[in-house]
């Protein structure tokens, strides 16, 4: 009984885990020095490109995070400049979404059987059903990254990532959820700076 009740519990745990969202990834080039940077760009007009397979960038995303990037940045004390050839680092974003499916598979309880019609008859055997339950999701899963160039270099310096199943308040709040998505994802940067 106490093995069966353990898988159970082992179960619920790696549900519960599988739902939780990861903070994003985060990675950089360590021979740039990051505290030199004072101004930024987009890299382009454009500054949005889609992932392999998706469909063309809309335009009203683009927008929204070239706003709430400029408002992230300036809140750490960066300033903007519209020419990418003069700033310290230009930023650039990917973004893709695709349909994901997720199928679990829960043994069945341990089930008592008395035998008999009513109860009445055999006697009371106990035992494991062999049977389980499942339980199939259909979701859409969208990713962001961020990447930061050095314009002096001309390389990449830094890139974030952040990938989050969409929701339906997300779809309502685009501007709220993105907000907190790219808020999330700068909270790397700069590398080794003490972010408020």
């Amino acid at each position: 009984m106490k093995k069966i009740l353990l898988m159970l519990g082992t179960a619920v745990l790696a549900v519960i885990a599988g739902c939780s969202s990861s903070g994003p990834v985060i990675d950089y080039d360590n021979s740039i020095d990051f505290s030199g940077y004072k101004t930024f760009a987009f890299i382009s007009d454009h500054p949005l490109m889609r992932g392999e397979g998706a469909t063309a960038a809309s335009p009203l995303l683009e927008g929204r995070l070239m706003r709430i990037t400029e408002d992230a940045m300036s809140a750490k004390g960066f300033r903007i400049v519209d020419n990418p050839e003069a700033a310290d680092f230009a930023i650039g974003f990917t973004s893709g979404a695709r349909d994901k499916i997720k199928v679990n598979s829960y043994p069945e309880p341990y089930r008592p059987y008395y035998g008999g019609w009513g109860g009445w008859g055999a006697p009371y055997y106990g035992g494991y059903s062999g049977g389980s339950n499942v339980d199939v999701q259909q979701y859409v899963e969208g990713t962001l990254a961020i990447d930061i160039y050095d314009v002096a270099e001309h390389k990449p310096a830094w890139h974030g990532v952040a990938t989050k199943r969409i929701t339906d308040k997300m779809r309502r709040n685009p501007d709220e959820s993105l907000t907190e998505i790219v808020t999330e994802i700068f909270e790397g940067f700069p590398p080794g700076a003490m972010n408020p």
